[in-house]
C-alpha cells in the first residue's frame, strides 16, 4: 500500500463524506414562467375551459350542479352534459397533479445538493396563487421530515438564478455552485408586478447545531380565519386552530457552536395585525433574534403556504395554507443574521438647535397612551434669539419652491463635550400639525420613541433637520449597510473556522477543517419602490445589497444569493442611516416604503 494512503493527513472518502454533509448551503433557482397548465387541452365544447384552472373548474362544475338541483334547465343539455363537465374537472385534476409532479421533480434536481437541507423558500407571483399550496405539498413529500417548505404570494418577486453558496474553506472565497469555479455572478432580479410570472425556489441547510421552528398566528377576529389551516384536523363544531402554535422541526444538538449564536425570524402574512403580533410574540422569547418580514397577498385561498417534509399517513403535518393569518419560521444557530435596511431619508436644509421642547401624553382608551412632542422654538442663528419652529419650516419651502409629498422631522441629543453630533444619527417623526404660536407637533412613527418615551430632563439639548426621501440616498444606504453586513460574515466565518481547526486533532489534514458558512440574504421591499421609485432602473435596491456584501472580500459582488417578495407592508428594525439602524435588539414594526434585507450567515 502506497504510503500516502496510510498517512493521517490524507482524510478517507467516508470522512470527507460526512463532513461535506455537515456544510451549510443557500442555493436559489429562478423560473420565469406561470405555472403548468392544469385542464385538458383538446377539450374543445366550450371554448373558454381550456384555460381554466382546476380550481375555477371545480367552482364551475359545483355551480353547475347547484343550478340544476334547484331549477329545471333543460337547455343546459344543449351546452355541456353534466356528465361530460365533471369527466372534464376530473381529468383535469389528474392533468395538474402530473404537472406538478414534473415540475417538483425539476425543482428536487436544479437544487440538488450533497445533504439534506433544512428550509425551502418559495416565492411566487400571483399567478401562482392557486397553485403554490400545490407545489409546496409535492416539495414536501420529496424532502425529509426536518425540512420546513415555507413561502408566500405577493405582487412581485424578488429572484435570483441558479446560484449556490456552500460552505468554503479559509479563504473566504466562495464556491458558487459547488463545482469548484469561485467566479459564478448572478445579479438578483426585482420581478414586479406586469414583469411576467415567476416562481423563486432556494433551499438552506444549517450548520451542525443550528435549529428550526414554526410559528403561526391566525387573526382571532376574523370569522374566516376558523378555515385558514385547511390541513390540520378539525374535531368538531367550534374548533379550529388556536390564535397561536408553535412547533420545533429541527432541534439543535446542543449549545451554539463557537460564533453561531445569531437567530433569525422571518415572518410573511396577510394580516397586518396578525403579523404585527407574531413579531411581538419572537421578540420576548428571543430579544437578541433579528426579525423581518413582510405583509403578501394573492388572488387564490391563500397568501403564505408552510408544510413539513416527509410523505405518507404518518407524516407530521403543518398547515396548507393561511390567509387571514401570519407564519414565521425562527433559525438558531447562525453565525450571522444582519438587517439592511433603507427607507432612503436624506436631509434638506439647515439642522437647527431646540430652544424648546415638551413630551405630551395623550389617552387613547383606557390602559393606552399616545406620546407625542411639541417643538416650540428652535435658535436662530441669524438673529442669536428663539424663533417658532414653524419659521424653519417656511425658510425650507422658500429655499424649495415649495415642500415634498415625503416629510419628516429628524431628533437628536446634542453631543456632550467634545463629541461630535455629526456622528449621531436622527430619529425620524411624523409631523402632525402645529399650535397657534408656531410649535410643531411630532410623533414616532415606528413605534416607542428613543427620545419621547426616555424621560430626558428640561436640561438635555436636541438638535433638529428636516428629512426627504430620495432614491439615491436609499442606494448609499443600503450599500453601507450591506458593506458592514458583509465584513460581519466575514469575521464570524473567520472566527468559526479557527475555532474548528483548534479543536480539530494534530493529525487531522487541513482540507477536513471545512470552512463551514455559506450566506444569502431574504428580502422584503415594499411594492411601490422598484422601478418607480429608481427613475425605470430596475433591480436597483436588490443589486445595491450584492454590492454592498461585496466590498472588502474576494469573491464578486454579485456572488450572494437574493430571494423575497415585494410585500404590501415591510416589518424590520431601523433604517441603516437612522436612530437605532442594525440594532437587533429593538423591537421590529411595521414600515412602508422601505427596503428591508436581512443577510444570513449560515
Amino acid at each position: 500500500m502506497d504510503a500516502a494512503d496510510t498517512s493521517p493527513s490524507v482524510p478517507s472518502a467516508a470522512r470527507i463524506t460526512a463532513l461535506v454533509r455537515k456544510k451549510p448551503l443557500f442555493k436559489s433557482h429562478a423560473y420565469h414562467a406561470p405555472p403548468p397548465p392544469s385542464t385538458v387541452d383538446d377539450f374543445v365544447d366550450v371554448q373558454t375551459l381550456e384555460t381554466w384552472t382546476t380550481r375555477q373548474l371545480k367552482n364551475f362544475v359545483r355551480k353547475f350542479e347547484n343550478i340544476l338541483t334547484t331549477f329545471s334547465m333543460p337547455t343546459l343539455d344543449d351546452v355541456l352534459e353534466k356528465s361530460k363537465l365533471v369527466d372534464l374537472a376530473a381529468q383535469a385534476q389528474k392533468r395538474a397533479a402530473s404537472a406538478m409532479d414534473v415540475l417538483a421533480d425539476q425543482i428536487i434536481q436544479d437544487l440538488s445538493a450533497p445533504a439534506e437541507p433544512h428550509v425551502c423558500l418559495l416565492f411566487a407571483t400571483s399567478a401562482w396563487a392557486d397553485d403554490l399550496p400545490v407545489v409546496a405539498r409535492k416539495l414536501a413529500d420529496r424532502l425529509p421530515p426536518t425540512c420546513v417548505v415555507y413561502g408566500a404570494v405577493a405582487s412581485g418577486i424578488v429572484a435570483t438564478p441558479t446560484k449556490t453558496q456552500e460552505g468554503n474553506d479559509d479563504n473566504m472565497d466562495v464556491d458558487v455552485d459547488g463545482d469548484g469555479d469561485k467566479t459564478s455572478d448572478a445579479n438578483a432580479q426585482e420581478i414586479e408586478h406586469g414583469d411576467g410570472d415567476a416562481l423563486s425556489v432556494s433551499v438552506l441547510r444549517l450548520a451542525p447545531g443550528g435549529g428550526v421552528k414554526v410559528m403561526w398566528r391566525r387573526d382571532a377576529h376574523s370569522p374566516e380565519s376558523i378555515n385558514s389551516f385547511p390541513d390540520m384536523p378539525h374535531t368538531g363544531r367550534g374548533s379550529c386552530i388556536p390564535p397561536t402554535f408553535e412547533r420545533t422541526i429541527l432541534a439543535a444538538d446542543g449549545p451554539p457552536r463557537p460564533g453561531r449564536s445569531s437567530c433569525a425570524a422571518i415572518i410573511m402574512g396577510d394580516d397586518a395585525r396578525a403579523s404585527a403580533s407574531l413579531a411581538e410574540q419572537i421578540h420576548a422569547q428571543i430579544p437578541s433574534a433579528t426579525i423581518s418580514g413582510g405583509l403578501c397577498g394573492g388572488e387564490g385561498d391563500a397568501s403564505v403556504v408552510i408544510a413539513r417534509g416527509g410523505k405518507g399517513p404518518h407524516a407530521d403535518p403543518l398547515p396548507g395554507g393561511c390567509s387571514n393569518g401570519a407564519a414565521a419560521i425562527v433559525l438558531t444557530g447562525l453565525g450571522v443574521a444582519a438587517p439592511c435596511i433603507s427607507r432612503g431619508a436624506k436631509q434638506i436644509g439647515d439642522i437647527y438647535s431646540v430652544a424648546r421642547i415638551e413630551r405630551q401624553e395623550h389617552t387613547v382608551c383606557p390602559g393606552h397612551k399616545s406620546v407625542s412632542l411639541a417643538i416650540h422654538a428652535v435658535h436662530n442663528a441669524e438673529t442669536g434669539g428663539e424663533s417658532p419652529a414653524m419659521s424653519a419650516l417656511a425658510a425650507l419651502e422658500n429655499r424649495l419652491g415649495g415642500l415634498p409629498n415625503a416629510l419628516w422631522l429628524g431628533l437628536r441629543r446634542k453631543a456632550s463635550g467634545s463629541g461630535s453630533s455629526s456622528e449621531q444619527r436622527f430619529e425620524l417623526l411624523n409631523i402632525e400639525g402645529h399650535d397657534r404660536e408656531g410649535g410643531l407637533y411630532v410623533q414616532p412613527q415606528d413605534g416607542p420613541s428613543a427620545f419621547a418615551e426616555n424621560g430626558d430632563n428640561e436640561e438635555t439639548e436636541f438638535e433638529c433637520a428636516f428629512y426627504t426621501v430620495n432614491a439615491s440616498a436609499s442606494v448609499e444606504e443600503l450599500h453601507a449597510a450591506a458593506s458592514h453586513a458583509g465584513e460581519q460574515v466575514r469575521e464570524s466565518q473567520r472566527a468559526a473556522y479557527e475555532a474548528e481547526r483548534s479543536a480539530s486533532s494534530t493529525s487531522t489534514s487541513k482540507e477536513e477543517v471545512v470552512g463551514t458558512f455559506a450566506a444569502g440574504a431574504l428580502a422584503f421591499l415594499c411594492c411601490g419602490r422598484g422601478a418607480r421609485f429608481h427613475n425605470h432602473a430596475c433591480s436597483v435596491d436588490a443589486r445595491a445589497l450584492q454590492r454592498g456584501f461585496g466590498v472588502g472580500a474576494r469573491t464578486s459582488a454579485t456572488s450572494l444569493p437574493v430571494c423575497g417578495l415585494m410585500a404590501n407592508g415591510e416589518l424590520g428594525g431601523r433604517p441603516w442611516n437612522e436612530y437605532g439602524g442594525g440594532d437587533v435588539t429593538k423591537a421590529a414594526t411595521l414600515m412602508a416604503f422601505t427596503a428591508v434585507f436581512v443577510t444570513l450567515g449560515l
